[in-house]
């Protein structure tokens, strides 16, 4: 399973099979009162007919022209949240057995399905998927963080859920061993801060929940002989992190950075215990370096933030880069030095007490 396959068929979802959404009589589609009994008559035929196509049929176009026929109904604009869960009702008992099995091909057009619901009842279903104590396979799990991210722009939800959603990637983050799903659902927690009408409560838990997680994927990779390639999953989501930085209002900034550094720290000390096996191979190599460059610039960043200079009162240069020059030119000795400074930086106040 690839990340081109979930684009490809996310694609293949949102076009056309207007002829398949005509066939639903848009008073249901447009529905704000509850379906009359003759309403849900027609929409359990419509949706069983195209369920039952994804489900059991051998034909992978006509699966992929149903998919087409419902997401376009649940995508039309005049589609309402009475409609719209309606769907998701009927769907996530059609659906949910479908999600959990092992045509991952199936599944993974089911949850294509049940993300444009919009709905609770449809994302708790794709939600379980990123588990890997629930799902073995790594491809679902990808496939259903990249939902989970995708369906924060238009889901039907209270804030309360929402923070919901991102403590069970945090949670789902635990156990992860695949770079990419590990990848995927940290970017999904960084993106659910990023909501619109959060309220500054729920986007603090939030963002606590993703520093909670870089922290616990720090200690965990550092806890290994090494190379881990979850480094990799941790090069984009600090480039978000450092932006989101950058526009958070300063009075805010204060508590994440202070959980952050210690966690940035820990990065660059797996990168040094690592360092012999991480320079053997070249890919994981540039990893590492990334990575760490990554943790230098949020490092000063959140230095000339929290104290007025660094290095024992000299300001340090914002355009200096130590660290990643000295994993390129493999300089263990100089490494070691800029690691040691920042691991007193970050061990004296303001960061402890």
């Amino acid at each position: 399973m690839t990340l081109r396959f979930l684009t490809t068929t996310l694609l293949a979802a949102c076009v056309g099979a207007t002829a398949f959404g005509q066939s639903l009589d848009r008073a249901i589609v447009s529905a704000t009162a509850p379906l009359t009994d003759a309403q849900k008559s027609s929409l359990n035929g419509f949706l069983a007919k195209h369920a039952e196509a994804i489900k059991t049929g051998n034909d992978a176009a006509a699966a992929d022209e149903s998919r087409g026929a419902v997401v376009a109904v649940l995508r039309d604009p005049a589609a309402t949240t009475q409609f719209r869960r309606a769907v998701a009702t009927a769907l996530a008992g059609e659906l949910g057995a479908v999600v959990k099995g092992t045509d991952n091909r199936r599944a993974i057009v089911a949850m294509q399905v049940l993300r444009f619901t919009r709905s609770q009842e449809a994302i708790d279903l794709i939600l379980e998927r990123t588990s890997p104590s629930a799902e073995r396979d790594a491809g679902k799990r990808i496939a259903a963080a990249s939902l989970v991210s995708d369906a924060f722009e238009d889901l039907d939800a209270s804030n309360t859920y929402v923070e919901t959603i991102a403590r069970r990637l945090r949670d789902a983050c635990a156990s992860e061993s695949d770079p990419i799903a590990l990848q995927q659902k940290l970017v999904a927690i960084a993106g659910s801060a990023r909501r619109k009408d959060l309220t500054p409560e729920n986007v603090r838990a939030i963002r606590k929940f993703l520093v909670d997680t870089i922290a616990s994927v720090a200690k965990s990779i550092k806890a290994t002989s090494g190379p881990d390639q979850r480094v990799m999953a941790l090069q984009r989501v600090l480039l978000g992190v450092r932006n989101d930085l950058l526009e958070m209002p300063q009075n805010e900034r204060g508590a994440i950075f202070r959980a952050l550094a210690p966690a940035l720290v820990e990065i660059v000390s797996a990168a040094s215990a690592q360092w012999s096996k991480a320079h053997d191979d070249k890919a994981i190599s540039a990893s590492y370096a990334s990575v760490t460059n990554s943790c230098e610039v949020l490092l000063r960043l959140i230095d000339r933030s929290e104290r007025a200079s660094a290095y024992s009162g000299t300001k340090p240069d914002a355009d200096q880069r130590l660290l990643t020059p000295a994993w390129e030119s493999k300089d263990k000795a100089k490494f070691d030095a800029e690691l040691k400074k920042w691991s007193d930086i970050v061990g004296a106040a303001p960061y402890k007490g």
